[in-house]
């Protein structure tokens, strides 16, 4: 089984990869701002290229398990992703994301990596832990 890992942003989608016990970084595809359209099109690229069986996507949560703007624009993306043909196919999981994006800029300062190469990895890195909480859950 192969996983795809999806940290949606207003600007990015960091992907991270696996196959079902260790979650990898993988890419990070950069769209104009809140231009979900491109970012659904760009994805559709990297599902040809990675072919995965299971999408997990961050699921945005509030501090106090709430559902906010951020869930809202998570799951309205979902929507329009399944509309595409074939995409209903695909099995969507959303694993709570809550504090990824702030756990990856830690790991990164932490290992001494630049801002600049910081600002490149985070999101990927982000789904790469959101991916990993899944496998934990999962194992």
């Amino acid at each position: 089984m192969k996983y795809l890992g999806i940290d949606l942003g207003s600007k990015t989608l960091g992907l991270a990869c696996g196959e079902g016990k260790i979650a990898f970084s993988w890419k990070t595809i950069r769209f104009p701002e809140h231009d979900f359209k491109n970012a659904i099109m760009q994805l559709q690229n990297a599902i040809k290229e990675y072919q995965p069986n299971i999408l997990v996507f961050g699921y945005p949560l509030n501090m106090d398990g709430t559902e906010g703007l951020s869930t809202k624009i998570v799951l309205n993306f979902i929507d329009n992703f399944k509309l595409i043909e074939n995409n209903d196919k695909l099995s969507i999981i959303l694993q709570d994301e809550r504090r990824t994006t702030y756990s990856s800029q830690q790991i990164l300062i932490k290992n001494n990596v630049s801002k600049k190469k910081r600002k490149q990895v985070k999101d990927q890195l982000a789904a790469a832990i959101i991916l990993q909480a899944y496998f934990d859950k999962i194992n």
